[in-house]
């Protein structure tokens, strides 16, 4: 059974939500489209990560575009410890505020 991750955008494009496997497929898929989100974003990007299974260092290029193009730091919101570990080990986790819940965070859609 193959697992793909996805990344769906709100509010604009500052509200990112990563699901699955955020891998450079991901990244090859959203890139070009999550940094022109990040380059024009007029408040902070919240991006909700408790959806995600697996991470590589093709979600940690997405996650740096908004720590590096984005307006402010970035909300990493219900970071699973996996994730966290990974951004640790990378030591990039100090470009990102961490949170428990976004504000203004919904729960519609798939998978919610």
């Amino acid at each position: 059974m193959t697992t793909s991750g996805d990344v769906r955008t709100t509010r604009g494009g500052t509200r990112w939500e990563m699901r699955g496997e955020i891998d450079a497929a991901v990244q090859a898929r959203h890139e070009d489209e999550l940094l022109r989100l990040a380059q024009s974003a007029d408040e902070r990007i919240h991006i909700d990560l408790g959806g995600v299974t697996f991470m590589d260092s093709g979600g940690l290029r997405l996650l740096y575009h908004a720590a590096t193009a984005g307006a402010g730091t970035p909300v990493l919101v219900n970071v699973p410890h996996r994730v966290l570990d990974l951004l640790e080990l990378s030591g990039v986790d100090s470009l990102f505020e961490l949170a428990d819940e976004a504000p203004g965070a919904t729960t519609d859609g798939p998978g919610a």
